[in-house]
């Protein structure tokens, strides 16, 4: 069976994330814990993996609260959580969901997982393109396996979607670099845009994509 789509032109909405996306990784820094011995001060934020299964549910409440609060590190342990499906049901939506929140702030690893799923139609639909420049800005962000997995995709796209998505790229590293430019002469750090990110009338993330003829 075919999977491939026809060929797309990415949206304003999918330039927008990937702008947002391609902010270089924050270090990992860790919240002050406090006494909370659910969220624990390690490059693992929660404690999910690390409690009995009777301590699971207060793990989970906290490493969400942590998530919703915009703990990056956070919002990858919840995306993992309900990805793998191994101590919880398995949700791809909210696998889905929790990968591009901390994708959107810059977490590699996240990007990685959220490029993955695009590029084998897990929870969104199959989209070459889309996969390929996630998983670039993953590599961007520090994700030595991004580039040998967009290096395949590239691999499997044609010249005109190649050539898509690298205009993409190109384009949102340019406007990255020139908003760094910007902010430095204001004396002022490179924030994202505020806003909603997500339009219930928009595929997915990354809103709709117009067929090439």
């Amino acid at each position: 069976m075919n999977t491939r789509l026809p060929i797309r032109l990415l949206s304003t909405r999918l330039a927008r994330f990937c702008l947002l996306s391609l902010l270089i990784s924050p270090a990992l820094v860790l919240a002050q814990n406090g006494n909370n011995s659910l969220l624990i001060s390690t490059e693992e934020r929660c404690a999910i993996n690390r409690v009995d299964d009777e301590s699971l549910a207060l793990a989970i409440q906290a490493c969400e609260t942590a998530a919703n609060a915009g703990d990056l590190q956070a919002q990858f342990e919840m995306g993992e959580l309900y990805q793998r499906g191994e101590r919880v049901e398995k949700d791809i939506e909210q696998a889905l969901g929790w990968f591009e929140k901390a994708s959107i702030q810059g977490h590699p690893g996240a990007q990685y997982q959220l490029g993955l799923m695009h590029y084998q139609g897990e929870g969104v639909t199959r989209n070459l393109p889309q996969a390929y420049i996630i998983l670039k800005m993953a590599a961007v962000n520090g994700k030595d396996e991004a580039m040998d997995a967009s290096d395949q995709i590239a691999l499997q796209m044609n010249a005109e979607e190649l050539d898509v998505a690298t205009q993409v790229l190109g384009t949102l590293f340019r406007n990255y670099l020139a908003q760094i430019r910007e902010e430095q002469l204001q004396g002022k750090p490179a924030q994202p845009e505020s806003g909603d990110l997500r339009d219930p009338q928009m595929d997915s993330t990354f809103g709709p994509v117009q067929t090439l003829e």
